[in-house]
């Protein structure tokens, strides 16, 4: 058997489905501190049945389920599977391979699974007994182990030994033997218990089977007699009852033509009655439905009302709207036309210039014309004539830009004066849109006041109609939980009135007596003594168990009710009961004043009970003899001070017999006759008591069902109120979100206007400085041009004609200049004007179209409300025909009713005539009856009689019947029968019979005993040969450890060291702690605390390898054991362990290089990411073969 691999998913820090593969080479186990190393060995430990959470490092056994980090959401469930070989059926499992699995849910609920199939933990446990795995074995050695062999007590130290001997099966087995043991004798106990009980009761039986035996003899006697008498009285009475009955039949027939017509006449009031009613409830059901009408009318009423004013607002809004469109469409024209203008000055200007253009190509021509003429002239004139040129073509710049900018400024002053006044008619108009806007607000403020204090008055409604629909709901709930309690109760008060009239509980005879009583067959029964008693609650259980069987005992008016009971109980073979006769009964009551003083004396048992004053005496004789006390010490203190002269019964029931016998235990659990009755009769008051209640709670809640429907009608008009409020608050924010609108944009124009006026100031002033520039070039050219001239006056009057000409069209030719400047100013502002009103005209446009979508709606929304208006209108015509209609059926229904009502006063008269007569003859019906069933009563007492208590008809009876002499001298000798009976006493036939069952079971009980003491030798002759095996085979291990133990202790300590092992009581091996001597070479060591921690572990490891010396494991885990060693320790400890791995899987988890270099395999324990542990392996053994190739 070897490991093969471990599943683990889920458990503690292993969250993701992790394969651990186990190999037969020496494994390691390596990681940081918290990366989970340990959760693997826990892993282990948990799936082979580890059950304390502390052992796994924990505080419950869900701390083993993943967390969670961070990252992860924590998961329902940790999961461990243990696939183990076993082909060599060390396992008890006939499978090759074994599967162990343990899953645990968040919930608590876990499972174990043997190859897939549900197991329990003891089956997991058992498997592994004696193979040195599971929760005590030796398999996993952790740190803890470690210290714990060393510094626990002896007998602390036996369960690794014990295991590892392999006696923990036949431990476990001795155990369960144990408890079989035990379960024997607490049944041979029980078993002696009945037995005793039974031969106490046998003497007592024997006695009364010997008395039934002689009073049947004597009552055999008494039947001959009695039929003899019973047959001649018979027939007395049947003369009698014949002549009765004649008269009878005549009044009788008088009582019945009297009374078929008063059952025709009630016959006739209730059909009147019947169709009164069905036209009475035709009339509230027509008041109803005229007043459903009316409400319906009032809403369509009102509804219209709502609509109009809904068309009345639209009107006004649409006329508002209009207003608004119109005044768009102006301003929109007024624009168009501005454009128009400002379009066609452009034109005439660009006409304008080009017609300047061309004269100046002309003045050009000429100039060039004069200027080639004048070319030939004198040249000295011709440097004075271009420097004159240069002079004037400056002075005509300068007067273009002097021109220029003074025509620019003009027209910046006469557009910065037109935005000016458009500026003044936006404020107008802004500030008379403000004072609408406020109007708008100001309506909208108080639509707002005027909803929050609807809102808070209709929040006051509502908490108030919470508060009754509250009242109404608990109300409702209150009478739902009593209607449910009363169902309860009557539930069970007809299931026990069903008992009680099936007589559960009752004997076969009692049932068919009660049967026969009620169906007439015998009279005279009043009933068992069960039915005419009571008492308080407290004193049911004394009574029920004083009384006994007593309980069934039937009451009867005198002897001869008895004796045919009895016979028809013969008759009918139904068994035997016992008739206590009225007449007969002698009361008996215990005369003993001192009780009245006595501690814990609750009465005698007659006084605690209450009953009719006719059953006093038998009351008496059944209690008057039994006292009542609270306990059974208090029982058993009084018997022993009045000498057990009578008898004591507990209220728990529990009796102390006249003489001293004790007789109680434990009561059964279902009810008893009399507490049954008990219950029914509490139930009862109960049931009224709760149908008043539930009468109250229904009131209560149909009241407060009135109050909240009355505050849902208020809430609901003051919900309409705020519905209109909406309505309203809605045409007043459209109101002022339009002078919004109005207000934004003459803003926005404003805002345009203002920077336009500060955009022309400074063109204006830019427009000023040039026209300073152009002046002061203008007037230093003149001065130029002044001294040039003089200087060509002087060269020739011929230049000075030229020089007139070349002036004049250069003159023309500045103006033109200057002119054309002027007209492209003029078509630049133009067009600005155009761009302005453009941008204007079309957010008139936008505005303009939003007006026109909400005509546009409001149109729609009218030809709904018109629609709506004509459909309500209509069924209101429909509901005011139906209200005509309605009225009408109430005027013929309550004129019926009238008819009715007379007619049926008519025939009360009537019926109570009928009724009169009728009770004449009824009441000497009545006389005669009770004559005649006092007759038929003795009869029938004769009949019951000789059928109840011989099981003779009357025909058999006068055919047994012997003739008598005297009938008064045979009823002396039959009354001195019953007296030589009545001396008998208490009579139970019925001992006969149980004497014999009784002797029965004490034999069969007798053998029982035996069968079962027998297996009780078996069981101690069982756990006797399993001690001795025990005890063999522990010496046997315990010798063959000790012995490697010695020799492993000097391999690894050296020479001169010494270790051993004792029993510190080898007198009891069973119970023997185990002693560790260990010393050091060069030490002497009393106690092994003296050691170093070094020291201490290697002497735990020694004892651990010489258990796996004696008895390996298939695998063992070591947890990080090597901690506490040095490396030259650690270097034995790897070296000693790698001997065991022929033998035993192993697995060492280490933080130890030494250790991790004598291991073959590695596993790494790391943590990629955080909270979640991960595995790795390498093959050490494999990467050594390839460095040494």
């Amino acid at each position: 058997m070897f490991f093969k691999s471990l599943e683990i998913h889920g458990f503690k820090s292993f969250a993701d489905k992790t394969v651990l593969n186990f190999d037969a080479q020496t494994t390691a186990v390596v990681g940081s501190n918290g990366n989970g190393k340990s959760n693997i060995s826990d892993a282990l430990r948990w799936v082979m049945g580890e059950q304390g959470a502390k052992t796994l490092r924990g505080e419950k056994m869900e701390d083993v389920i993943f967390h969670g980090t961070t990252d992860r959401k924590p998961m329902g469930f940790a999961k461990v599977a243990l696939c183990i070989d076993n082909t060599d059926r060390a396992l008890a499992v006939d499978a090759d391979e074994v599967t162990i699995s343990r899953k645990l849910y968040r919930s608590g609920e876990s499972e174990y699974l043997i190859n897939g199939a549900k197991s329990r933990l003891k089956d997991i446990q058992e498997m592994l007994l004696g193979t040195g795995l599971g929760r005590d074995g030796y398999s996993i050695i952790g740190q803890g182990r470690v210290a714990e062999i060393v510094n626990a007590r002896g007998t602390q130290r036996r369960e690794i030994f014990e295991e590892a001997a392999g006696i923990s099966l036949f431990l476990h087995k001795k155990a369960e033997a144990e408890k079989e043991l035990e379960s024997a004798e607490e049944n041979i106990l029980r078993q002696k218990d009945i037995i005793r009980l039974d031969e106490e009761r046998l003497p007592v039986l024997k006695k009364q089977s010997e008395k039934a035996v002689l009073a049947a003899e004597l009552l055999d006697q008494k039947k001959k007699l009695e039929i003899s008498v019973g047959a001649a009285h018979y027939e007395e009475r049947r003369n009698a009852i014949k002549k009765l009955d004649d008269d009878l039949l005549l009044n009788r027939a008088e009582c019945e033509h009297y009374d078929k017509d008063a059952e025709k006449l009630q016959d006739s009031i209730d059909a009147s009655t019947e169709q009164k009613q069905r036209l009475q409830a035709e009339l509230e059901r027509f008041r109803r439905s005229r007043d459903a009408v009316n409400t319906e009318l009032a809403e369509k009423r009102s509804s219209i009302q709502v609509l109009e004013n809904d068309l009345m607002h639209n009107s006004n809004r649409r006329k508002e709207l209009a207003e608004q469109i119109a005044h768009a469409e102006e301003s929109s024209r007024s624009f168009d036309e501005g454009i128009k203008e400002f379009q066609q000055k452009i034109e005439e200007k660009q006409q304008e210039l080009s017609a300047m253009d061309q004269r100046r190509a002309e003045l050009q021509q000429k100039l060039s014309e004069i200027a080639e003429q004048n070319a030939e002239s004198d040249k000295a004139y011709s440097a004075l004539d271009q420097q004159l040129a240069q002079a004037y073509r400056e002075r005509s710049e300068a007067d273009v830009k002097s021109a220029q900018a003074e025509h620019s400024a003009q027209e910046a002053e006469e557009q910065k004066q037109t935005f000016i006044n458009d500026a003044a008619n936006a404020e107008s108009k802004l500030r008379e849109y403000t004072d609408s806007r406020e109007n708008a607000q100001k309506q909208l403020a108080d639509i707002d006041e005027k909803r929050s204090a609807m809102q808070n008055k209709l929040a006051g409604y509502q908490r108030l109609n919470d508060g009754k629909v509250r009242r109404m709901n608990d109300a409702k709930s209150e009478a739902d939980r009593v209607a449910d309690e009363l169902d309860t109760k009557q539930k069970r008060y007809k299931l026990l009135e069903d008992v009680e009239k099936s007589m559960e509980g009752y004997t076969h005879s009692v049932k068919e007596l009660m049967r026969a009583s009620r169906q007439g067959r015998i009279g005279g029964i009043h009933g068992t003594v069960a039915d005419v008693v009571s008492m308080d609650d407290r004193y049911v259980a004394a009574i029920e168990t004083a009384l006994g069987a007593a309980m069934q005992n039937i009451i009867v008016d005198n002897e001869e009710t008895a004796k045919r009971c009895i016979r028809f109980l013969k008759e009918t073979n139904a068994g035997r009961a016992t008739m206590l006769p009225m007449t007969a009964m002698k009361g008996r009551y215990l005369n003993e004043p001192r009780l009245q003083s006595e501690q814990g004396f609750e009465g005698i048992a007659s006084d605690l009970v209450e009953c009719d004053g006719d059953y006093q005496n038998i009351i008496r004789y059944l209690l008057g003899l039994t006292a009542i006390v609270d306990d059974i010490d208090t029982a058993a203190f009084l018997s022993k001070k009045y000498g057990a002269k009578f008898r004591i019964v507990t209220l728990d029931g529990q009796v102390v017999n006249a003489g001293g016998s004790f007789t109680g235990g434990s009561r059964s659990s279902g009810a008893g006759i009399i507490s049954r009755k008990q219950e029914k009769d509490a139930l009862y008051t109960e049931v009224i008591a709760l149908r008043k209640t539930l009468a109250e709670k229904t009131e209560a809640y149909r009241q407060y069902q009135a109050e909240a429907a009355k505050f849902g009608v208020e809430i609901e008009g003051m919900e309409d109120e705020l519905k209109s409020l909406d309505t309203q608050e809605i045409s007043a924010r459209a109101e002022a979100s339009k002078y919004d609108m109005l207000i934004e944009q003459l803003s926005q124009q404003g805002e345009s206007a203002r920077s336009a006026l500060e955009r022309f100031d400074v063109q204006i002033a830019q427009y000023r400085k040039q026209l300073e520039e152009s002046a002061a070039v203008v007037r230093e050219c003149d001065g130029r041009i002044a001294e040039l001239t003089e200087q060509q006056k002087q060269s020739g009057s011929e230049r000075e004609t030229a020089a007139a000409h070349l002036k004049e069209l250069s003159d023309s030719l500045s103006q033109l200049n200057i002119d054309r400047v002027a007209g492209e100013k003029d078509i630049d502002a133009f067009r600005v004007e155009i761009r302005t009103r453009e941008e204007n005209r079309r957010a008139l446009f936008q505005s303009s179209d939003s007006y026109k979508e909400t005509v546009a709606a409001l149109d729609k929304d009218d030809d709904r409300i018109r629609l709506e208006i004509e459909r309500v209108k209509k069924e209101i015509e429909q509901h005011s025909g139906e209200l005509t209609d309605k009225e009408a059926d109430i005027s013929r229904s309550m004129a019926e009713i009238e008819k009715l009502e007379f007619a049926i006063g008519q025939m009360h008269r009537d019926i109570n005539e009928a009724v009169s007569n009728k009770e004449h003859f009824s009441k000497e019906i009545a006389r005669l009856e009770e004559r005649r069933t006092g007759e038929v009563k003795e009869q029938e007492r004769i009949v019951s009689m000789l059928l109840d208590s011989y099981d003779l008809t009357v025909s058999m009876a006068m055919e047994q019947a012997k003739p008598l002499e005297n009938l008064m001298m045979a009823e002396n000798d039959l009354e001195a029968l019953r007296k030589k009976i009545s001396s008998l006493g208490s009579i139970n036939m019925e001992s006969i019979e149980e004497y014999r069952a009784v002797s029965e079971r004490f034999k069969f009980q007798t053998a029982q005993l035996e069968d079962i003491e027998k297996s009780k030798r078996e069981l101690e002759r069982l756990i006797s040969d399993l001690t001795e095996d025990i005890k063999t085979r522990f010496l046997n291990s315990f010798e063959e450890i000790n012995k490697s133990f010695k020799e492993i202790f000097v391999s690894i300590f050296g020479d001169g060291a010494h270790g051993e092992l004792k029993l510190t009581d080898p007198e009891d091996v069973l119970n023997s702690g185990i002693e560790i001597l260990a010393a050091p070479p060069g030490k002497v060591i009393k106690n092994l605390i003296s050691l170093s921690g070094g020291e201490q572990t290697m002497v735990a490891i020694t004892i651990y390898f010489a258990i796996l010396k004696h008895r390996p494991t298939p695998f063992c885990m070591l947890d990080e054991v090597d901690a506490a060693l040095d490396d030259v320790n650690v270097d034995k400890y790897i070296t000693y362990l790698n001997q065991f791995s022929s033998q035993t899987q192993l697995m060492v988890i280490t933080h130890r290089r030494g250790t991790i270099e004598g291991c073959k395999v590695l596993y790494g324990v790391f943590m990629q990411e955080k909270g979640v542990s991960r595995l790795l392996r390498r093959d050490l053994a494999d990467e050594l073969d390839v460095e040494l190739k």
